[in-house]
């Protein structure tokens, strides 16, 4: 029915290629992949607060900086191989769809690098938020509302390239150019959180 209405041919009209595909996978990483990530880690540290779970391991002789260190590195360590592989295997498929506007695999990888240290970063501040409220439900809307302002701060163009967000916005382009101020933002501001997070713990009475 809707083909006797449209003149020619639909597929026409849909314009993908494998430029695009990569770029939709992208968008779907930095809005439902941060949306599952939210919701998986946010009782990273809250929970086992609420239910005493750190009494073994500090009895042990664990200490909070390598507590923190650890679940961040455990959780990043997944993450990047999930978004590598993840980049890969959409790389072959849209390799296979699509012949037209292609990308070399190497920036494809470089964009996957790129979207790694967002979520190591988001890792980092969410560990801290997690550390910070008792119910992990609010480290998670916390999280989100950060997002949301880091988002829209991303319209004035002298704040975009110190905003961690940056990097997804690079990675959608493939731009190996102006990475360097929105890298080393993200590295500091992860120092920071990661620092706050160590201190926050270290105060915590379990």
């Amino acid at each position: 029915m809707l083909k006797n209405k449209i003149p020619g041919d639909i597929s026409a009209l849909i314009k993908i290629n494998f430029s695009t595909a990569i770029q939709n996978y992208i968008k779907d990483l930095s809005q439902v992949s941060f949306l599952i990530v939210i919701l998986t880690l946010m009782g990273i540290l809250s929970d086992e607060i609420s239910s005493h779970k750190l009494l073994f391991p500090y009895s042990k002789g664990l200490n909070p900086a390598a507590m923190v260190a650890s679940k961040i590195l455990h959780y990043s360590i997944v993450l990047i191989i999930f978004i590598f592989l993840g980049f890969s295997i959409n790389y072959y498929y849209a390799d296979t769809l699509f012949k037209d506007n292609t990308i070399p695999f190497s920036k494809i990888m470089f964009s996957a690098t790129l979207i790694s240290f967002f979520y190591i970063y988001t890792v980092i501040l969410l560990t801290f938020l997690s550390s910070l409220f008792k119910k992990s439900i609010v480290a998670a809307v916390a999280l989100l509302i950060i997002n949301f302002a880091a988002s829209a701060l991303m319209n004035i163009e002298k704040l975009s390239v110190y905003i961690p967000n940056k990097l997804i916005a690079l990675a959608s382009t493939f731009n190996t150019s102006d990475i360097i101020k929105p890298l080393i933002s993200t590295l500091m501001l992860s120092i920071v959180f990661y620092i706050i997070s160590i201190i926050r713990m270290n105060k915590i009475e379990i």
